[in-house]
């Protein structure tokens, strides 16, 4: 809807994203503004259709089609007058051509359609049933106020239960409080204020693992560049020495891997 806007003053939901859209009986929209404006004197003409107004036929646009609040309302007025239901025809078949001559109805009004000959005929149906319609209109009547009553009921039940709810979760966050404040009330009894004695322990001494390979000895890993072993392993990147890697550390395991299990007599 925000490509709506006003046809007198131009206004779009866009520019003024609180503009409010007024729709009236014809079904042709003004904003709020320009009904006060229009509408000072209470009655005016239809900017659309020149079609007398007044003021209070103009009521909040709901959908983004003004043509579909108009059905609306067009519907609610011809339902007070044709309010009668499946009971009141002997066959579903009657009812049916019932329900189908009040579409007709909406549609013509809604469309303007033959308006003159369908007003006539709303107003010759409400004379040959005023019985009915008076009786069907205090009956819906008594429906609404059961239920309004029934959703009274059960609006203060769900209020009660909310309430009973809220007095439990107080009742158990004071509970635990209760519970903290007697648990930190037995700690502070158990905890001596005398000063920890300090426990002497022996520091951690590394010692190098041995790998006993069963074979020649393999030289220390600071004596392989001195001994020549050096000369034809990759020189390590900068990468590789963040990550842990030196190329004596590969040419010592490379060795370790190789002399291991040879049989070595010496000599």
């Amino acid at each position: 809807m925000d490509d709506q806007g006003c046809p007198r003053c131009k206004t779009t939901k866009y520019r003024n994203p609180s503009l409010k859209l007024m729709v009236n009986v014809c079904g042709h929209t003004l904003c709020e503004s320009c009904v006060e404006l229009l509408f000072v004197r209470g009655a005016g003409n239809c900017q659309e259709c020149d079609t007398p107004l007044r003021k209070s036929n103009f009521r909040v646009q709901l959908f983004e089609d003004p043509a579909v609040d108009k059905e609306v309302e067009i519907r609610k007025k011809v339902l007070k007058i044709y309010n009668k239901r499946e009971d009141d025809f002997p066959s579903l078949n009657e009812y049916n051509d019932f329900l189908e001559e009040i579409e007709e109805i909406v549609f013509n009004l809604t469309n303007n359609v033959d308006l003159e000959n369908t007003k006539k005929k709303m107003e010759l149906y409400q004379k040959d049933n005023k019985e009915v319609i008076q009786k069907n209109k205090i009956k819906l009547t008594r429906e609404q106020e059961e239920l309004e009553e029934a959703l009274e009921v059960e609006r203060q039940e769900n209020e009660q239960r909310r309430l009973f709810i809220q007095k439990e979760e107080q009742l158990q966050q004071m509970i635990k409080r209760k519970n903290k404040q007697a648990l930190l009330d037995d700690l502070g009894q158990q905890i001596s204020l005398a000063p920890i004695q300090k426990l002497e322990e022996t520091l951690y001494e590394y010692q190098p693992l041995q790998v006993e390979t069963y074979g020649p000895p393999v030289p220390e890993p600071e004596m392989l560049e001195e001994l020549g072993y050096l000369k034809h392993v990759r020189a390590a990147s900068l990468q590789d020495i963040a990550g842990g890697y030196t190329s004596s550390l590969a040419c010592y395991r490379a060795l370790q891997d190789a002399f291991s299990g040879l049989f070595w007599h010496p000599s």
